[in-house]
């Protein structure tokens, strides 16, 4: 596949997800919700939640069954556009990356990095991301 052809795959499976595919694998609770908020929980470029620092079992847990619930998503979508499941999943982390992280929000990097986003500055997104 050339690189063109794999933009425009996560292209479309990002449109996809932002449509509701994937809306089961965002609900939280408030203590993820809280993490999320203190910077402790986040939003991954690889399409997946991570822990950044200390957080109870309880928020651990309920972070891993996210996750759960999203590659669940991933896997259908992936079988629909005939693609990877980790495509798929990357995909959907470019758009929440876009979308979701809000200012003071911690988000990963592919490299493994850890930001926070600033301000009204956008998220600096991975090279595989569309645009």
């Amino acid at each position: 596949m050339t690189n063109r052809m794999i933009i425009t795959a996560v292209a479309g499976i990002a449109l996809a997800m932002a449509a509701g595919i994937g809306g089961i694998a965002y609900a939280q609770s408030g203590a993820v919700a809280a993490a999320i908020s203190a910077g402790t929980v986040g939003e991954q470029a690889d399409g997946y939640l991570g822990v950044r620092g200390s957080v109870s079992a309880d928020v651990r847990a309920e972070v891993e069954s996210i996750n759960i619930k999203r590659r669940d998503a991933y896997t259908d979508l992936a079988a629909k556009r005939g693609v990877s499941v980790a495509a798929a999943a990357a995909a959907t982390g470019c758009r929440t990356l876009a979308t979701r992280v809000g200012p003071g929000q911690a988000y990963r990097l592919l490299d493994g990095s850890w930001q926070v986003r600033q301000g009204s500055a956008p998220v600096q997104l991975p090279a595989n991301c569309p645009g």
